[in-house]
């Protein structure tokens, strides 16, 4: 009897043992991830203040992430923060800290295109999709973020649309444009799209003074910024050789200079990761340039410039801008600006040499 009871005993202090080992190792997991919460609490602080402007946009986030739809869709010109913008809700999403890679968090889905490509191609987007559906190993949800929904192609946009028609319980999808435009409208009827437009002047001051810059250089530096504080902090990769080769293009004053200016924008647009925006932004600073040296260049800035605008309307097309940029510069050694209704109206004036 009592080798019974010594028993029972022995018994019911493994269970003890157990329950408190138990006990011991919820309150470990518990602590552990409360401490992690709190860490990536403060790292969403810091992320959330480096974006400058979009205030009410931050705060529908911060909301948004405990209920989230499934997909949304941040646009709006180039340099106002919309990449910096879904980077945060990414991470948000998914419990990722500010210094993490998103390529090595595994509920992020990275829809980028392969190496040597421009585009995403469709069995790509098809493996992505295949990902889409399953569960989340760290976070809540599974995050599929597409940096640049621009590079899918028709195909892609189908094979998307499938994902969205019967969209997955614990995914959402998070995509950046910067126009809309060519997107097509059954993927924006089941997105939500969140517009972002220039930010005020005074926000851009008050986010540079907090950067450690004086409030003289800060007010200087939003002037130039037009309402883009991407190109104040130095998102736009090449600004300096825009700015430098834009001058270049402009002034001349001979057409070897500028047909070398136009080879090292190209250089430039065409090794960036966005070749198309890329070309945007060339192009919007060499008509900068233009309008700044409208009085010392008289009739040559109407024929460069004819060569932006064309330039500008080739950037979706099979012809490269270069080649307007080039035909410009010969047509403004010669003096020679093309008028308009002498060739139909889609054929781009500058080529006309």
């Amino acid at each position: 009897m009592g080798w019974v009871w010594a028993g029972h005993l022995n018994h019911l202090s493994k269970e003890k043992i157990l329950n408190n080992l138990f006990k011991q190792h919820w309150l470990l997991f518990c602590l552990s991830r409360l401490l992690r919460l709190m860490c990536y609490n403060i790292t969403m602080v810091n992320i959330g203040s480096k974006i400058i402007g979009h205030k009410k946009i931050i705060g529908l986030m911060e909301h948004w992430v405990n209920d989230p739809g499934f997909a949304y869709l941040f646009y709006g010109p180039a340099h106002i923060g919309k990449s910096l913008m879904a980077d945060y809700f990414v991470r948000l999403l998914a419990e990722c800290s500010e210094d993490q890679d998103l390529h090595l968090h595994p509920d992020i889905i990275l829809f980028e295109p392969e190496e040597g490509k421009k585009e995403i191609t469709v069995k790509a987007v098809r493996e992505f999709r295949a990902r889409m559906y399953e569960k989340p190993q760290l976070a809540k949800f599974t995050v599929a973020f597409l940096p640049q929904m621009e590079q899918l192609n028709d195909e892609g946009f189908n094979t998307l649309l499938k994902v969205m028609e019967e969209p997955p319980t614990q995914t959402v999808f998070v995509a950046v444009a910067q126009d809309i435009l060519n997107i097509p409208q059954t993927i924006l009827s089941r997105i939500i799209s969140v517009p972002m437009n220039i930010v005020a002047k005074h926000e851009i001051v008050a986010g540079l003074i907090n950067r450690g810059l004086s409030k003289d250089d800060a007010e200087n530096k939003a002037l130039t910024a037009r309402g883009r504080p991407g190109l104040v902090l130095g998102e736009m990769k090449g600004q300096d050789l825009f700015m430098k080769n834009a001058k270049a293009y402009a002034e001349g004053p001979t057409t070897g200079l500028r047909l070398a200016a136009v080879d090292r924008l190209t250089k430039v647009c065409e090794s960036a990761e966005d070749t198309i925006g890329a070309w945007r932004d060339a192009l919007r600073v060499c008509g900068d340039a233009l309008r700044e040296m409208h009085s010392s260049l008289g009739i040559i800035t109407y024929i460069l410039g004819q060569g932006v605008a064309d330039a500008y309307a080739c950037l979706n097309d099979s012809i490269s801008p270069r080649m307007m940029l080039d035909a410009a510069a010969i047509n403004a050694e010669r003096g020679q600006l093309n008028l308009p209704l002498i060739y139909p109206k889609n054929f781009p004036l500058s080529l006309n040499i």
